[in-house]
């Protein structure tokens, strides 16, 4: 399940009806990108970029005495992506969190609306991440906003963020950036490097440990939700699903066998950000178990150093 090698990686760039909307080269518009860093508000992180062609470098250091970010956006645009459900972007990071920028027309005082994701990067190796649009949050000046929710069909600008709460250098290359649709077929992969991904599979909805697991799930589920977690439920007969989607029966019996899952039986996989099985079992398991797991992770261990 780990993505790496190329910019170029042959899986995404097949995905049914995926919009290209930039790959560095002449055959697509120049979105004219620009730096804005913290120093506008007195910050003394630094950053810029260059663009070759074929990608986009984005590097400096940030500096958290101050406002911590270094950013680059792009000039307005007009951009309809309500046929899409997210932005997928291919990138080869250094281990750090960054954020994908969306604007709108929306206003917060009669001031632009930022919408903002997350997204987590391999350090040195290239990797895809599958931001949906129901990821991106409200912010003005860096504060979280109530609403209003992100519009796709009236896409203004794009930006790419670090915004971490770390000190340091930092280096991200981007190779291309597509909007994905919501038909494209599922796989765990739309998570890497976003989400740690809880699959439950069962014959069907009445099996007494699935009803265990799903309760473990629903009474811890701030906890669940603070450690970037997501809950797959895989039935023989019954609504497979996400926590965004139903699955197709093709969905269903492509992803237990990628996960070694039998039909017919109870198994619990615990997915990692990085694409990895970091726990199998054939049993309900407590979620105090596997956020136990889960938080002596290194990457874990990062995550709540830069909160």
């Amino acid at each position: 399940m780990t993505v790496t090698g190329t910019p170029l990686d042959a899986s995404e760039t097949q995905r049914n009806e995926a919009q290209l909307l930039t790959d560095f080269t002449s055959s697509t518009p120049d979105l004219g990108w620009y730096v804005v860093n913290d120093n506008v508000m007195g910050g003394r992180s630094q950053g810029g970029f260059r663009q070759e062609k074929g990608w986009l470098h984005f590097a400096g250091s940030t500096n958290t005495r101050g406002g911590g970010f270094s950013s680059i956006r792009t000039k307005q645009m007009q951009l309809d992506l309500s046929e899409h459900a997210g932005i997928q972007l291919r990138v080869k990071g250094d281990g750090r969190r960054y954020t994908w920028r969306l604007t709108t027309g929306a206003r917060f005082r009669g001031r632009q609306v930022g919408y903002w994701a997350d997204f987590a990067t391999e350090d040195g190796n290239w990797s895809t991440a599958d931001i949906p649009f129901s990821s991106f949050v409200p912010r003005f000046r860096g504060f979280e906003l109530d609403g209003p929710a992100l519009d796709p069909s009236e896409i203004t600008g794009m930006g790419l963020m670090i915004y971490d709460n770390q000190d340091g250098p930092f280096e991200l290359q981007l190779s291309s950036v597509h909007a994905f649709k919501t038909d494209t077929a599922f796989t765990l992969r739309r998570y890497q490097w976003t989400n740690r991904v809880l699959v439950v599979s069962a014959a069907n909805e009445d099996v007494a440990l699935l009803k265990q697991q799903r309760d473990e799930v629903s009474s811890s589920r701030s906890e669940f939700e603070d450690r970037d977690m997501v809950l797959v439920t895989l039935l023989d007969t019954g609504p497979s699903e996400t926590e965004d989607r139903e699955l197709t029966t093709g969905e269903v019996a492509a992803t237990r066998v990628e996960l070694e899952i039998p039909t017919g039986a109870f198994a619990l996989r615990l997915v990692g950000k990085d694409g990895s099985v970091k726990l199998s079992s054939q049993t309900a398991t407590s979620m105090t178990e596997i956020y136990s797991l889960i938080d002596a992770m290194p990457m874990r261990q990062r995550e709540k150093s830069s909160r």
